[in-house]
């Protein structure tokens, strides 16, 4: 089900509800299956907002790692091997003003190969970051 599918399903779901409906039989005359928590939550939302309030603004971390932030991170990491991910996160958002969690910058480095290498310094100390 794509995504202005299952809007006009969750829409059609509470419209039911709202006129007195059941949510377990709205839910299934609409054709989608969300707990019952979860169909009260969306008809308060609905009841408060409208359609809007059931709009899934939720991006999730691909759109933080286009071509820019890659070649970003690969430059910078095979430059400095060393450096961590906490500098990192820092300077991805000071020079291209992209906020990438920390665990999401380690996921990343993971699958590029990029780890953090431990130099004639150790694993956690190294020298002061230049990027």
């Amino acid at each position: 089900m794509g995504d202005e599918q299952r809007q006009a399903a969750k829409v059609q779901m509470l419209t039911l509800m709202q006129s007195g409906q059941p949510w377990r039989e709205a839910a299934n005359r609409a054709g989608i299956h969300p707990s019952r928590s979860t169909a009260y939550r969306w008809l308060q939302h609905f009841r408060a907002r409208g359609e809007v309030a059931l709009q899934d603004g939720r991006h999730g971390h691909v759109h933080k790692a286009r071509d820019p932030v890659l070649q970003w991170l690969a430059d910078t990491c095979h430059a400095t091997p060393y450096v961590s991910s906490a500098h990192l996160q820092h300077k991805l958002h000071e020079q291209l003003g992209v906020q990438v969690s920390i665990t999401h910058l380690n996921r990343l480095r993971a699958a590029r190969g990029l780890t953090r290498q431990a130099g004639e310094w150790g694993k956690k100390s190294g020298p002061p970051h230049t990027i």
